[in-house]
């Protein structure tokens, strides 16, 4: 059985099926392993996490803990629950109409951005009206409809993941911003923030920040400094905001006080830092790294709701889950009649049934004439489940 237990019942003997973090908050060379020592116990315990998966199958039981598939059926309820009679918010335009201009901001902003992380590298100059100027373009596509610039900045390859990531980061904030309903300036502030979060990165050794494996434990904390990096070059220019500060500055604090570098709990992080912790995990998981595969974002934002227990603040991550409905665009998802389709848009009526477009079929084993269909306007078809595109060989960006 694998089974979720406290950190503190954690014993050796335990096999680890699942460490239940983010790839970026632990160093554990694998995610599955036996717990053969009490030095392994004791880096696991001082690792900051709080629960995790074990197999009791493959090692020691214990009678407390709560069995994974309860878990998910508490996960999925509460999902459910979040957004049941919950009205999308409206947006100006559809996602066909905004797209084409959401393709050309995502292209100069990706230029823009690493045009200006380079120059960083090399001097440690930042061009913050540059930034500036992208960032706003990209808060009037948001704007005009979130849906559209998100789902484009999910295309990402593994060799300039920190550039693109720091746009990803803009666009999900912004979105993130204009459902807590912050007025414009403060949300060009933040998005101008979230475009440099990383920019701490730059001064990190390219054999550390590249490295195609996970890290070592000096690897660990040499990456960990980029948060310091960050703020050491951001916190004296004046054309940076303070929220726009705080984001970069707060992104990997978590409010059980388990992340870095300063440790900051509770109401210790803004709530600008509270929501780019959310958004930074979100981005990372749902990307693929030289490291890992992405994560499907249905899936990723079941486990920021897990984690919303102590690592994030609940409402946030309601919020935020909210704003971007359980099926983001671009997911895939299965229909009750076995067939799949990506998430195009979210209906005007219900974020439960989303606009989406039919493409394959399980049954026949293979690609079907592509056939758009409202959710929210029909009773012959529902979502059953979101769906790994990798288990049927789809890319979906070559949808987008």
């Amino acid at each position: 059985m694998i089974k979720k237990i406290k950190i503190a019942d954690l014993t050796t003997g335990m096999y680890i099926h699942d460490l239940d973090a983010n790839w970026l908050s632990h160093n554990f060379l694998k995610n599955q392993f036996a717990i053969k020592d009490s030095a392994t116990l004791s880096k696991i315990r001082k690792s900051g996490l709080q629960q995790v998966y074990i197999d009791t199958s493959k090692g020691t039981d214990i009678t407390t803990g709560q069995a994974a598939s309860s878990v998910r059926q508490a996960i999925d309820a509460k999902e459910q629950a979040l957004v049941s009679n919950i009205a999308p918010q409206q947006d100006q335009l559809t996602v066909a109409e905004e797209k084409e201009r959401a393709h050309a901001v995502v292209r100069e902003a990706n230029k823009i951005i690493t045009g200006v992380l380079e120059n960083v590298r090399v001097n440690r100059n930042v061009d913050v009206a540059s930034v500036s100027e992208v960032s706003s373009k990209l808060v009037d596509s948001v704007f005009r409809n979130k849906h559209a610039l998100i789902s484009l900045t999910r295309i990402k390859d593994k060799d300039h993941y920190t550039f693109q990531h720091s746009v990803s980061v803009c666009g999900l904030m912004v979105n993130f911003c204009r459902a807590m309903e912050f007025d414009k300036e403060t949300v060009q502030k933040i998005a101008e923030g979230s475009m440099l979060h990383d920019i701490g990165k730059m001064l990190v050794p390219n054999e550390v920040l590249c490295k195609p494996g996970r890290l070592t434990d000096p690897e660990f904390v040499i990456m960990r400094k980029h948060v310091v990096y960050s703020r050491e070059i951001l916190e004296n220019n004046p054309a940076i905001a303070q929220c726009g500060l705080d984001v970069a500055a707060q992104h990997h604090e978590r409010v059980d006080g388990s992340g870095y570098p300063l440790g900051l709990k509770g109401d210790e992080i803004s709530i600008y830092g509270k929501m780019s912790t959310i958004v930074d995990v979100y981005d990372a998981l749902a990307s693929v790294r030289c490291y890992k595969n992405a994560w499907e974002p249905s899936l990723v934002l079941k486990k920021l709701l897990e984690w919303s227990d102590h690592h994030f603040e609940a409402g946030l991550v309601h919020k935020f889950i909210r704003s971007l409905g359980i099926y983001p665009v671009g997911s895939l998802v299965e229909l009750n009649s076995g067939k799949l389709a990506i998430v195009i848009d979210q209906s005007q009526d219900d974020l439960l049934s989303p606009i989406v477009q039919i493409i394959y079929s399980i049954k026949q084993n293979g690609y079907v004439r592509p056939q758009q269909l409202d959710l929210s306007k029909t009773t012959a078809e529902k979502i059953k489940n979101w769906v790994d595109p990798e288990k049927f060989g789809i890319d979906i960006t070559n949808f987008f």
